[in-house]
């Protein structure tokens, strides 16, 4: 795990003249003994005037602890209650200070939008206030709430201004420490964004002079160029950093940061360099530690590795002992997390010993914890990332019991009820997806194919209004690898025959009647376009039109109303196009900046397809921030440069032109677009490259930007899975625009697309420029449209010639 070492929170110490009872309370926080540090500061709060700086002090230790602890909400309104005496004071520096303080709380309980709040304007007095350190503080702090949140160029922008800032109080004697923090933080920022040779260069940076940094400051840089290390393929000096961090761990006495060094070590060893023993022996030596310095949870996470280790090793005996003397351990001191691992384990251990009753009874028993932990989880982030290292717990359970005949309704929601669950709760969407619920969604000529795979086994289940069927399937996982890799290589690429052996595994049989194919796939099916199985001696696309959904729960989601023939004057689509900048500080230079003049062809030919009013943002109009509109129109289309990184999906962004005409670029980065204003938002095109692409992420599935957009309120997306070429991305999308604006449903319109460029007779005919296109969301229903003014011009005067003929026939 990589930690940013955060600027943190500078507590003004007691003034020479404080109370004993002050300085008690000051020695019990630093022999470690909050508790009577909490009780003793807040004994003493009563009897100290209400704007006296003591006060002040006393709220801000308060606050400091309460962090520490967790209990976020008392360390806000401690720290405010603090900032308060501090502005009636007029002590600027104090007041930036505490609201510091309570911005840092806020961002550990995941109020990113408040924390950003309060922490900005902590900077805003601590500039009025002359306070440079103040300063570089509150950046720091800001850029790490913009880094949890994936406003990675923010973030940036808030460490360039520190740097700043730092150069300019060089001879300051707190510069130093503070520098090396923010080497450390922009290497963390590199990391985050898979640029690992950036990031290393500024760790060494970092650590090349640490007499300015605390024992456990300069530990933690080990760990994460540890991590650095792993990540570029060096599992040696990954260790050599562990064992370089442990004992200044020491030095500072934080055993658990030790420990976590053990773990790491022995994560190494036995992942990378398969050096099981050696593991076991780390782990061991982890669980000697904790046990003897009574620290329980740490035993338990130790002894939950080693009996991993063991398993590892087929000591199915030892490891069954181990990970049930854990599940024992992990009860005792009602830590649920442990508890599922150990069940876990336990089920693998019995299913290697084939004792299946057991194997269920304790996988049904790990879900249920797994269950109750996520229901107590508050931050939608944290709830994201939750079933990353579950799904295989999933998985393990769904292949059991396909394997014992369960029938669909059963195994359907079984599938759904691992799939997605972060993503649906940011829509709201219900954690319990029924089968009937989902029938009932269905119209009478549309069938669901719900994928799951594993390495456990794989299945479909087909849904219909009236009927669900389960049959298990077998997904060639070398023939998904060719065509997805055949495609973007060109036309008259080699992609029928992988694409003949993907139908013979993976298709049921289709009826006739269902028109409509609502797809959900599962892990590396997401990347090949269905549309080319085929179906006899057919294409897919040539019987049916295709909607691709993230989870069937999405068929569960409220419609927005669709209006028709609204006035021409209305406003119906927004455009982005032809990003103009300077420079690109996260790409090469040769690939963006050539400019995509074409792209803004793209978007005028596309608002003259359609009826009502257009907004184009072009040129250096192509701005980010135009994104935020709240009167947004229901359609919305954005061309331009896209980077997409499925092994480091946090760098994948949309580029922009900057904010100032002579700036560098501006990006919209994946983690940032699940927060855009989209809620009315009917149909998002990303005619860009690669946005349907991006990592697989267990228990998530393929984080791309159509996921995003959709999170984010749209209804719909069309995206691509690989890069078209421009001239005929625009051909393509003014034949897609003219079927909408006629009134086909969403998904309909791209198929009349597709078949217009497969039927051809021209080189567009070949795959390579039509099947990348893919919608997910609604796909059964048309856009809003508004009337063009021809149309209107045409119909007044055909009601005027009509009201003409009336009256001449009424003289005559």
């Amino acid at each position: 795990m990589v930690v940013l070492l955060l600027a943190g929170f500078a507590v003004r110490a007691p003034a020479a003249t404080v109370e004993e009872t002050l300085a008690r309370a000051q020695a019990a926080v630093n022999a470690g003994d909050t508790d009577a540090a909490l009780a003793t500061y807040r004994a003493l709060l009563p009897s100290l005037p209400r704007n006296a700086r003591q006060r002040a002090e006393v709220l801000d230790e308060l606050s400091a602890i309460e962090t520490d602890a967790g209990d976020y909400d008392a360390a806000v309104r401690d720290a405010k209650a603090a900032a308060d005496v501090y502005a009636a004071l007029g002590d600027g520096r104090g007041r930036a200070s505490s609201l510091n303080q309570a911005g840092l709380a806020q961002m550990y309980a995941g109020s990113y939008a408040i924390a950003r709040e309060t922490l900005g304007r902590a900077l805003r007095i601590a500039t009025l206030a002359g306070d440079a350190e103040g300063r570089v503080e509150e950046l720091m702090n800001l850029a790490s709430v913009d880094f949890y949140v994936g406003r990675y160029t923010d973030a940036a922008a808030s460490y360039d201004l520190a740097a700043r800032i730092l150069d300019e109080q060089r001879a300051a004697p707190w510069t130093a420490r503070r520098r090396r923090i923010l080497l450390a933080n922009r290497a963390t920022l590199d990391q985050r964004l898979g640029r690992y040779d950036e990031a290393l260069a500024q760790y060494r940076l970092a650590l090349a002079d640490t007499a300015n940094l605390r024992p456990a400051e300069h530990a933690q840089m080990l760990v994460n160029l540890g991590v650095v290390y792993r990540r570029l393929g060096d599992p040696y000096k990954a260790l050599a950093a562990y064992d370089e961090a442990l004992p200044l761990f020491a030095r500072d006495e934080q055993l658990d940061a030790e420990l976590g060094v053990l773990k790491n070590r022995g994560i190494v060893l036995a992942l990378d360099l398969g050096r099981l023993v050696e593991a076991r022996a780390t782990f061991a030596d982890a669980f000697a530690r904790a046990t003897a310095s009574g620290n329980a949870r740490e035993a338990l996470q130790a002894r939950l590795y080693g009996a991993e280790t063991e398993l590892r090793l087929r000591n199915l005996t030892a490891a069954a002992r181990e990970f049930r003397a854990a599940l024992d351990e992990a009860r005792r001191l009602e830590t649920v997390e442990e508890q599922w691992k150990a069940l876990y384990g336990l089920a693998r251990c019995e299913l290697a010993l084939r004792d299946v009753d057991a194997a269920e009874q304790h996988l049904r028993a790990a879900l249920d914890v797994i269950e109750t932990i996520r229901e107590g989880i508050r931050v939608p982030s944290l709830k994201s990332d939750f079933f990353n290292d579950k799904r295989e717990v999933f998985d393990a359970f769904i292949a059991l019991r396909l394997q014992r005949k369960a029938g669909a309704r059963e195994l359907f929601e079984l599938i759904e009820r691992g799939r997605s669950r972060g993503w649906r709760d940011r829509l709201r969407l219900p954690a319990h997806v029924e089968l009937a619920a989902v029938q009932r969604a269905l119209p009478d000529d549309a069938l669901l194919l719900d994928f799951w795979t594993s390495s456990s086994g794989s299945a479909v289940i087909a849904i219909g209004r009236t009927s669900a069927a389960v049959r298990a399937i077998s997904v060639d996982t070398a023939a998904v690898r060719a065509l997805a890799d055949a495609l973007p290589r060109g036309a008259a690429s080699a992609w029928r025959a992988p694409a003949s052996t993907i139908a013979r595994g993976l298709l049921p049989p289709l009826p006739a009647a269902a028109t409509h194919l609502a797809i959900v796939t599962d892990g590396a099916l997401a990347s090949i376009p269905f549309e080319l199985l085929p179906e006899g001696e057919r294409l897919l696309i040539e019987r049916h039109d295709v909607t691709y959904l993230p989870t069937a729960a999405l068929l569960l989601r409220g419609a927005t109303r669709i209006r028709r023939f609204a006035a021409p004057w209305s406003v119906q689509f927004r455009g982005f196009a032809d990003p103009l900048f300077r420079s690109a500080a996260l790409d090469d230079p040769r690939d963006v900046r050539a400019r995509l003049a074409g792209s803004a062809r793209e978007v005028r030919d596309v608002a003259s397809e359609l009826g009502g009013a257009s907004r184009l943002y072009l040129g250096a109009n192509d701005r980010k921030a135009y994104l935020d509109e709240q009167d947004a129109p229901p359609l919305l289309h954005i061309a331009s440069h896209a980077f997409v990184d499925s092994g480091a999906i946090e760098q994948s962004r949309i580029l922009f032109s900057p904010a100032n005409a002579a700036g560098a670029a501006d990006y919209l980065f994946l983690k940032e677009a699940y927060d855009l204003p989209f809620a009315q938002l009917e149909l998002a095109v990303l005619s860009a490259c690669d946005t349907e692409r991006g990592r697989v992420l267990a228990g998530e599935g393929i984080e791309s930007f159509s996921r995003a957009f959709l999170a984010a309120g749209a209804k719909s997306t069309v995206t691509t899975l690989w890069r078209v070429p421009d001239e005929s991305t625009a051909a393509f999308m003014r034949v897609f625009y003219h079927h909408l604006q006629l009134g086909a449903t969403r998904a309909e319109a791209l198929r009349r697309a597709k078949l217009r460029f497969a039927h051809s007779n021209t080189a567009l005919a070949d795959p390579h420029y039509w099947a990348a296109f893919v919608l997910t969301g609604d796909g059964l229903r048309p856009v809003s449209t508004a009337l063009r003014w021809r149309t209107l011009a045409i119909a007044l005067l055909l009601v005027a010639a009509a009201a003409v003929a009336a009256w001449i026939a009424r003289r005559g």
